[in-house]
């Protein structure tokens, strides 16, 4: 007959001691049995069918829990588009947003979005309040494994399956000190640590997933709004650009013939392109009185329109400068106007208008051309020098180094020198034209002024103090007697390895020169320096009439300009298309762009460039080159049919040759795994349904069934107490003691205290 236990008196243990329950064996008699056993408590008893019934509901609900969970990783893998709104049956939101009733559309969708935003809130924490009961089933589940076999469960482990969920569960020293031998110097088999604390951290690990879970699912089931790209079509495959060329060819220009391009009568441009660069000159005038009158204030660039579409020049005057291609904008125009009907008139056959008019803003893209300008203005005087083989070299003085803000240590003046061809002959290299007088007054100013363009295949730099080891000192200033440079060995001059902040602009450099009307001005001139570079950036234009009511087109992806790059040769040809004006030709006096500059020319170099009127000139050249370089069209050829062939991916590979695309960009209610955070539920919820897999595989292997709160509790009170907890006190002490769960004959659980486990399961067993 097993013994009974009794309290110890308060004698037998000090007063500390005596707080906690310890008990003592005392030999059962008949006398004292029924004192102090008390009847056995009945425990709960499911019929043995509906405990196989919920042990199967249960898993079949756990492995459902993946059901919605894969829905959601293919809409954000798949970066499923909804519309519109977040609300969108059977993709029918139209955002009208090209309607009068745009406002009102907008507000209804917007209501929309914010209903179903909280009511999917509600399936997130659905979702996680599910998984929570798979992961409390996993814990249990091993917990009676690992209480099944070997020594059993420390008492520590027995409840976890309620309390992991809270997350300072994984501060609770109980956790990790339950694994570990209640004595020390007590043998303990390692391997049987090792597994505890195995449950032990996968327990960790389903805390930390299971108060995850809430706001991974929340990221997965919340659509958000996203700029998604259409189908990219290939359109063509860059050659080459024309710059380096006079222009040419019949569909160049409007209202110009190849004739009249091959004979230098660019003033054909006249007519289309003329009234664009006045209307850059009248909009710089009508900025430039704004700032000098208005309090708040500041220079605003002007646009220009091509086809259907504007354009702005892009950048800082500091900085690389990149000017959309007009002939870019030519092609564009085309998409725009197609797309623009699509979304307005819902009659276009060439677009499909149900994704665009599902979405709240539709922009058009378009991958291209794109010329950029390193430009500087300076004042000065000119000099010539002619060479003994038709050459010549043309020199300016008041070139300054820290204009291009290339080497900020190098202050003070240089004279700059450019080797040119065989004089103004010389039509790939040089052109000139004169300003024609928009009055009839007689001064000095009234004068005409003369306009020079040529294009360096090299310069030279040089002050009184540094010619960079180009000898330019000696043959210009000490040993030049006559002045005219005949001591100068140029071929070396011009072969100098030139510092790196200088590579740049010594190469292929174009110069426009203005010369100051007037007969004291005779060698006067401010002129103007610029490189040229290209970059193929992606055109974009927002295709809403009331967001972008100018068709206003903008470059993206604009690249930074590496300093070993070798600037672009170009033709000063395109100068006087820009102009429209003939070489040797004269610009009509009445011109806007002629009436500006002739105002502030002569301003500009007797008072600075620091002047407003400085300023207003430097923005002058600046519109006039921006012309040029946007007039300047490309050669290309058909791309490869197929866009997954080795020809396409080769050609996506080369950086001189790109394939051009066009694309629609919409703005729309869709998944996606843009976000670290996206990704970071992701992968919560692939760890969470591997927990629902292993909770599966373990009920498969173990059959284990679980048992309600109830049960647990019966199971408990009909244990008696065999002395497991003699001169334990501490709580991490108690934890240690260690339970092996088992069923007798009955289907109820008993816990067997390891000293005891072999005798207990051999009974059991009988």
């Amino acid at each position: 007959m097993d013994p009974v236990y009794e309290p110890l008196s308060k004698s037998d243990k000090s007063e500390k001691a005596a707080a906690f329950t310890s008990y003592r064996p005392v030999r059962q008699t008949s006398s004292n049995l029924s004192s102090h056993l008390a009847p056995p408590v009945p425990a709960p008893r499911r019929s043995r069918r509906s405990r196989v019934f919920l042990h199967w509901l249960s898993h079949i609900l756990s492995l459902l829990w993946i059901l919605p969970i894969a829905i959601l990783l293919w809409l954000n893998f798949s970066k499923h588009v909804i519309g519109a709104s977040a609300w969108c049956p059977r993709g029918n939101c139209n955002a009208e947003g090209n309607s009068e009733n745009a406002i009102e559309r907008a507000n209804k969708l917007d209501s929309h979005d914010h209903n179903i935003t909280g009511a999917l809130q509600f399936v997130a924490k659905a979702l996680e309040v599910w998984f929570f009961f798979v992961a409390t089933s996993l814990v249990y589940d091993m917990g009676i494994m690992f209480a099944k076999r070997g020594r059993g469960l420390p008492v520590g482990y027995l409840l976890t399956h309620l309390e992991f969920g809270d997350i300072r569960y994984l501060v609770n020293p109980l956790l990790w000190t339950s694994p570990l031998p209640r004595k020390q110097g007590v043998p303990e088999k390692r391997a049987r640590i090792i597994k505890l604390y195995l449950f032990a951290c996968i327990t960790a690990m389903l805390t930390i997933l299971a108060n995850l879970m809430g706001p991974s699912t929340a990221v997965l089931v919340l659509p958000t709004l996203q700029w998604v790209d259409t189908a990219h079509v290939m359109k063509e495959t860059f050659n080459q650009t024309a710059a380096g060329r006079r222009p040419s060819g019949d569909k160049l220009f409007p209202g110009c013939s190849a004739k009249e391009l091959r004979a230098g009568n660019y003033s054909c441009t006249a007519e289309t392109y003329g009234p664009s660069l006045d209307e850059w000159a009248a909009h710089n005038t009508a900025s430039s009185k704004q700032l000098r009158k208005q309090r708040y204030s500041d220079l605003i660039l002007g646009a220009s329109q091509e086809a259907a579409l504007a354009f702005t020049i892009n950048g800082t005057m500091s900085d690389t400068v990149w000017v959309p291609s007009r002939q870019v904008l030519r092609d564009m125009s085309h998409e725009f106007l197609k797309l623009r009907g699509a979304l307005m008139d819902n009659d276009e056959p060439e677009y499909p208008d149900r994704q665009f008019n599902n979405s709240l803003q539709t922009i058009l893209q378009r991958q291209g051309p794109s010329l950029g300008m390193y430009l500087g203005t300076y004042k000065g005087n000119v000099s010539d020098y002619g060479l003994s083989d038709g050459r010549w070299v043309r020199c300016f003085t008041g070139w300054t180094v820290d204009h291009f803000e290339l080497d900020p240590d190098s202050q003070g003046q240089y004279t700059k020198c450019y080797r040119l061809g065989e004089g103004a002959e010389d039509r790939e290299i040089y052109a000139q034209f004169k300003l024609g007088n928009f009055n009839d007054t007689e001064d000095e100013n009234s004068a005409q002024s003369g306009v020079g363009v040529f294009v360096a295949d090299q310069a030279a730099i040089y002050n009184e103090e540094e010619d960079f080891g180009s000898g330019l000192i000696d043959c210009l200033i000490t040993n030049n007697p006559d002045g005219d440079g005949k001591a100068c060995d140029w071929d070396k001059v011009f072969a100098t390895e030139w510092p790196e902040y200088l590579r740049n602009v010594t190469i292929n450099v174009g110069v426009t020169s203005y010369s100051v009307p007037g007969e004291n001005y005779t060698n006067a001139r401010v002129w103007c320096e610029h490189v040229i570079y290209q970059s193929f950036p992606t055109y974009s234009v927002d295709t809403s009439p009331r967001s972008n009511m100018q068709n206003l087109v903008k470059l993206n992806n604009l690249p930074a300009v590496p300093k070993d790059t070798i600037p672009l040769r170009m033709n000063p040809a395109w100068l006087l298309a820009a102009w429209s004006v003939d070489y040797d030709g004269e610009l009509d006096g009445e011109r806007q762009i002629v009436k500006e500059l002739s105002r502030v020319l002569p301003v500009a170099y007797e008072d600075g460039l620091a002047t407003l009127e400085g300023l207003e000139f430097i923005l002058l050249h600046y519109y006039a080159l921006g012309q040029a370089l946007s007039m300047v069209n490309h050669d290309s050829y058909a791309p490869p049919t197929d866009p997954a062939s080795p020809s396409a991916r080769q050609a996506d590979q080369d950086p001189f040759h790109p394939i051009f695309r066009t694309y629609a960009t919409i703005h729309v209610w869709a998944y996606g795994l843009s976000g670290r955070t996206s990704k970071l539920g992701v992968a919560v919820v692939v760890l969470g349904t591997v927990c629902v897999l292993a909770r599966f595989l373990i009920g498969l292997s173990t059959g284990v069934q679980e048992r309600s709160t109830v049960e647990v509790l019966a199971a408990a009170f009909e244990h008696r107490h065999q002395g497991e907890f003699d001169g334990l006190e501490a709580e991490n002490h108690l934890a240690k003691v260690r339970y092996q769960v088992v069923e007798d004959g009955e289907g109820k659980q008993k816990f067997i205290p390891e000293k005891r486990t072999s005798r207990w399961s051999n009974a059991l067993s009988h």
